[in-house]
C-alpha cells in the first residue's frame, strides 16, 4: 500500500514536470513557501493536484514541510499539511497485508490519518484548496473505514469541480475489492461516472485491477479475457486520450500500456511507454512487481515479451 505514494530509493516525479517547471524544489529548499503558494495559487485544479502529489508524497521534504506546517496559517499550508499527514499515514502502515501489520504500524497509521483528517476536512476560504482537500480526504476517510464520510468527501470536491481526477481515483479505490467495495459495487460507480474521459480511464484501471485480483490463479490470463472480453473490445474501440502529465491522461495511458501487455500487443504496449517518456506513478506496475521509478525496470520491461492472448 505504501507504494501508491513513492519508494524511497526509486522515486519518480509525481509532479510529472510541473514542479521542475515553477523551480519548486529550489524554491522548498530555502523555505521561499509563500513563492510555492502564489504558483500554486494560479495554477489549475488538476495542476494543484501534481504540485502537492510532488511535494508531499515523497521523504524529500520532510523536513522542509515539517517548518512551513509548523509556522504558517493559511489555506495552502493546512492543504500541505493534510496530504503530507496523509502519506505518512501510509507510510508507517507499509505494504503488509493487515493481519500482519504490528501494533505500532496500526497506531502510527491511524495517528495520521487523524491529523490528516483533521487539516483537510476543515474550513478552506479558496474553493480550489477546499476541492482539492476534499479529494485527499476521499483516501483519508477509506483508510478510517468510513465509507459513508469517504462519498461526502468526495461530493463535496466534484460539487466544486466535477473533473477532479483525484476524487474519482480515491472512490475507485475505496469501492475496490481490495479495500472496502467489491466488483459489482465498482462497476456500478464507474458506470456512474458522466465524464467520458475519467470514466475510460477508471474503465482502464478496473481491466488491469480485476486481472492483479486474480493473477496467481491457474488459467487466470484465459479467465480474465473470457469474462472481460466484450468490455476490452469496447475500451479498445474508444478515442485514445492524448498522452500528456494530466493525471487522467496518465492513468488511462499507463494502464492501456499495461491491458496491451496482458492482451500480447508489444509494439502497442512500448507506442504508449515511449510516448509516457517518464511519466509513471506506482500503480498499476507495483500490482506486478515492477517498480516504476526505476529506469531500468521500466526499462526490462519494455524488451520483455508481452503476454500471449488467451
Amino acid at each position: 500500500m505504501s507504494s501508491l505514494f513513492s519508494d524511497k530509493n526509486n522515486e519518480r516525479d509525481l509532479s510529472f514536470g510541473l514542479n521542475a517547471r515553477y523551480s519548486i524544489p529550489a524554491l522548498i529548499q530555502q523555505q521561499q513557501w509563500q513563492q510555492v503558494e502564489t504558483i500554486a495559487h494560479g495554477l489549475t485544479s488538476d495542476e494543484l493536484s501534481r504540485l502537492v502529489d510532488g511535494i508531499c508524497l515523497t521523504d524529500r521534504y520532510n523536513k522542509n514541510i515539517q517548518l512551513f506546517i509548523r509556522s504558517a496559517d493559511t489555506d495552502f499550508s493546512h492543504l500541505v499539511a493534510g496530504a503530507w499527514y496523509l502519506y505518512q499515514a501510509w507510510q508507517a502502515r507499509t505494504g503488509k497485508w493487515a493481519e500482519d501489520l504490528s501494533k505500532s504500524e496500526v497506531e502510527g497509521f491511524f495517528h495520521y490519518l487523524q491529523l490528516a483528517r483533521l487539516q483537510l476536512g476543515g474550513s478552506f476560504e479558496q474553493d480550489a484548496y477546499r476541492c482539492e482537500a476534499r479529494a485527499r480526504l476521499v483516501r483519508t476517510e477509506m483508510g478510517l473505514s468510513e465509507p459513508d464520510k469517504a462519498i461526502k468527501a468526495f461530493q463535496q470536491s466534484i460539487a466544486l469541480d466535477d473533473s477532479k481526477f483525484w476524487a474519482y481515483h480515491h472512490v475507485f479505490k475505496l469501492v475496490s475489492p481490495k479495500w472496502l467495495g467489491d466488483k459489482n459495487e465498482l462497476v456500478a460507480y464507474i458506470e456512474s461516472v458522466e465524464k467520458e474521459d475519467i470514466q475510460y480511464a477508471l474503465w482502464l484501471m478496473y481491466l488491469v485491477e480485476m486481472y492483479s485480483d486474480i493473477e496467481e490463479e491457474e488459467n487466470a490470463p484465459k479467465r480474465w479475457y473470457t469474462e472481460h472480453s466484450p468490455l476490452i473490445q469496447k475500451i479498445l474501440t474508444q478515442p485514445k486520450l492524448p498522452v500528456d502529465s494530466s493525471l487522467v491522461s496518465v492513468y488511462a495511458n499507463n494502464n492501456l500500456a499495461y491491458l496491451y501487455h496482458l492482451l500480447g500487443e508489444k509494439e502497442e504496449r512500448n507506442t504508449i511507454l515511449n510516448q509516457l517518456v517518464d511519466r509513471f506513478p506506482p500503480y498499476p506496475w507495483a500490482y506486478f512487481g515492477i517498480e516504476s521509478g526505476s529506469d531500468a525496470e521500466m526499462r526490462k520491461f519494455r524488451q520483455s515479451a508481452a503476454y500471449r492472448q488467451p
